[in-house]
């Protein structure tokens, strides 16, 4: 992995360590605060396209199939051997609350994105140990 993706790959992990820092407990609280919800969005947003990016790089440096979407992605990954299925399932979870945000479908639930926040963290955690440290679980 070259230095552009592990520099990609640092700012991933910092932005998960902020993100973590300002979710509330409990998560309702999330909607007494705006600044907190915006902050929480904002980079949680930004997390899911920086691993976006990283996926399509590593796609496209290793010439894998090209994905019809952006949560499609991480499919191409997973045959390619480089994550695990629930991994990828995890990411296109985190890719569709990263479409929710960006067009706030349905307004954006702060307390649904609170609440669901620890478990997409973890998702985002484990697609970078697999990609970077090869810690793929096997089937």
């Amino acid at each position: 992995m070259g230095e552009l993706l592990l520099r990609k790959v640092l700012l991933c992990r910092d932005r998960i360590e902020k993100i973590r820092r300002a979710l509330p407990v409990p998560p309702e609280s999330i909607a007494d605060d705006e600044n907190k919800e915006a902050f929480v969005a904002f980079h949680l947003f930004l997390l899911v396209q920086d691993a976006l990016d990283l996926a399509a790089h590593i796609i496209a440096e290793r010439g894998l199939a090209i994905p019809a979407s952006q949560r499609e992605s991480f499919m191409v990954l997973t045959g390619a051997g480089l994550i695990a299925k629930e991994t990828a399932a995890g990411m296109v979870q985190m890719a569709s609350l990263r479409n929710r945000i960006a067009h706030t479908y349905s307004e954006l639930d702060p307390v649904r994105m609170a609440r669901e926040a620890p478990l997409g963290l973890e998702a985002v955690s484990r697609f970078l140990d697999e990609l970077v440290l090869g810690t793929t679980p096997p089937g």
